[in-house]
């Protein structure tokens, strides 16, 4: 064969091992680069000549130079590494974030459009002027809105945390009361007045709101009528009720505006709670129904609010209508009005208790709250994010997206630490983390590139070495030339 062949063999290794040589160094440029995957260079043989055959009639062949059999994603997970930024996420196991485009990123030939949608493992996210969580390079974060059962519906969309920078204003509806009633108070004849404080024994106050979020302190109060028996009574002040059927300038005290609202949203006069206790201080009777009170912070269209006071669950044969009450709809309370009979796995002392010892308020709870601003945000593993308002309310408010491929190896790199999908790598399979072959989403990590330098250095050695011994074939056969032509003189 030809001798300026060797010298062709020798320069396409020049030419590939130089390819080589550039995954190196890109690999090791981006040894701290969030979630980059290295590549690996391999080589095949090319050009196989046959040149005769051999005695044992098998062909005599002779290779004619090296060829760049492919550059090859390295896939494997990256070490994970902590951060301060709840929204720097990492995705522990397989899958990718999906990001849409609203932004060009990289060279001309591969610009992200708005409609472009991309798959990354970088999941240094944050916030932008708009409210979206986004990449560095402006990319959306993707995922479902969450319903108020947590439910997700429809496509993936935009994660826009704008939309809920306030959490809406929830009415009161019930009152968890738990008290020690001392059993040694002697028993009050006196006529209950609100205004009074002699005419009952003990009071605690809590706090509800109406449907606008506004604020009402409600006064508890305690009237021992007889041995283990208790008369209970709630008070607000007049200027935080609205007057029902008096006259707009007849003042009204505390209880009478309750009596007013009570008779004119129920049809009834306002009665006061009952506490019967046994001979152990246990909670024997508490059977009440909910008080309505027409809050003067309440919309003018809006129902009277009716507000259930809840002591406890009863022992015995009176039972405890605090039990007997069903919510009709999302914005509808209705209650029944209790029945006599036994609530089965009642203790009697679970809350409300009557011993000889001091008056002391042991629990207080309620629902409702005012408006509320987002404060902060957690991301669990599954990929949900919560919010964290300023009012006590917590919901979770998007599910983040995350998606694998039958072939990651076969995405396309365009850079900006995206990846988008090929006809190899086979379609996009979107679903919620930690559900089938889907990764964890770890908050407040960041993945790191997947480059193991040691490796790299070895490599590039081996690499050099190859590239410096075709060097020299290039020279020899350049000598081996100069020989030949010189043979005419």
């Amino acid at each position: 064969m030809s001798i300026t062949q060797a010298m062709y063999s020798g320069s396409s290794a020049l030419t590939n091992y130089g390819n080589a040589m550039t995954v190196i160094g890109n690999n090791l440029a981006n040894a701290n680069t969030t979630a980059f995957k290295g590549s690996r260079t391999t080589f095949e043989d090319v050009l196989i000549q046959t040149v005769g055959i051999s005695g044992t009639r098998s062909a005599t062949q002779i290779g004619t130079g090296v060829g760049l059999s492919a550059i090859g994603q390295d896939m494997n997970q990256g070490s994970l590494n902590g951060t301060t930024n709840v929204t720097d996420l990492s995705i522990d196991g397989r899958g990718f974030f999906q990001v849409r485009g609203n932004a060009s990123v990289g060279s001309t030939e591969t610009a992200v459009t708005s409609s472009d949608t991309y798959y990354t493992r970088a999941g240094d996210f944050k916030k932008n002027s708009a409210g979206q969580l986004v990449t560095n390079a402006g990319l959306v974060l993707q995922g479902w809105k969450l319903g108020e059962d947590g439910s997700t519906t429809g496509q993936t969309q935009d994660i826009d945390m704008d939309v809920f920078q306030t959490s809406s204003p929830q009415a009161t509806t019930r009152v968890e009361v738990g008290m020690n009633l001392d059993a040694d108070t002697p028993i009050n004849t006196a006529t209950y007045d609100p205004d009074n404080p002699s005419t009952y024994d003990h009071a605690t106050t809590v706090r509800v709101y109406d449907s606008l979020g506004n604020g009402h302190n409600l006064e508890v109060h305690f009237k021992k009528t007889a041995d283990n028996t208790w008369a209970w009574h709630v008070a607000a002040p007049t200027e935080d009720l609205v007057e029902a059927d008096q006259a707009a300038d007849q003042s009204l005290t505390a209880v009478d505006q309750i009596t007013t609202n009570v008779k004119a949203a129920a049809g009834t006069g306002y009665t006061a709670g009952t506490l019967v206790f046994d001979n152990l201080g246990r909670l024997s009777q508490e059977g009440s129904t909910p008080i309505t009170f027409n809050f003067s912070g309440n919309d003018s269209t809006a129902a009277a609010q009716e507000i259930l006071f809840d002591f406890g669950g009863a022992l015995g044969t009176n039972g405890d209508s605090t039990n007997d009450f069903t919510k009709a709809s999302d914005a509808v309370l209705t209650y029944g009005i209790g029945t006599e009979v036994a609530d089965e796995g009642n203790s009697g002392v679970n809350r409300t208790v009557q011993r000889a010892d001091d008056f002391a308020t042991l629990s207080l709870d309620k629902n409702g709250f005012p408006t509320g601003y987002l404060e902060s945000l957690a991301i669990s593993q599954d990929g949900k994010i919560y919010g964290n308002y300023s009012n006590g309310d917590n919901k979770a408010l998007y599910q983040i997206a995350l998606v694998d491929f039958d072939n990651q190896l076969a995405l396309e790199q365009i850079g900006a630490n995206l990846f988008a999908e090929t006809h190899l790598s086979g379609e996009p399979r979107l679903g919620q983390a930690q559900s089938g072959s889907l990764g964890a989403i770890k908050s407040y990590s960041l993945e790191q590139s997947n480059v193991d330098m040691s490796a790299e250095f070895v490599t590039m050695i081996t690499v050099q070495r190859a590239f410096q011994a075709n060097s020299r074939i290039v020279t020899v056969t350049d000598g081996m030339l100069e020989e030949l032509i010189s043979l005419k003189r």
